[in-house]
């Protein structure tokens, strides 16, 4: 779901402020917990960036030291 830059701005003052519900539009949501709000906060800003970008890889290394 595309998320517009207004809802996420809402969503970090709602956190801000501590308050667990939420009204955009005629949608009301009410949150069970102030995590429960961030986790879905990632969630906006990362769908907001866009899914251009590739998945990032990491590759462990060693050595034996020989």
């Amino acid at each position: 779901m595309a998320y517009t830059q207004t809802q996420i701005n809402t969503l970090k003052n709602n956190i801000a402020s501590g308050i667990l519900s939420l009204r955009h539009g005629e949608t009301f949501t009410q949150f069970q917990s102030l995590a429960e709000m961030r986790a879905l906060l990632r969630e906006m800003e990362a769908s907001a960036a866009g899914s251009s970008e590739a998945p990032r890889r990491t590759v462990a290394g060693f050595s034996r030291g020989l």
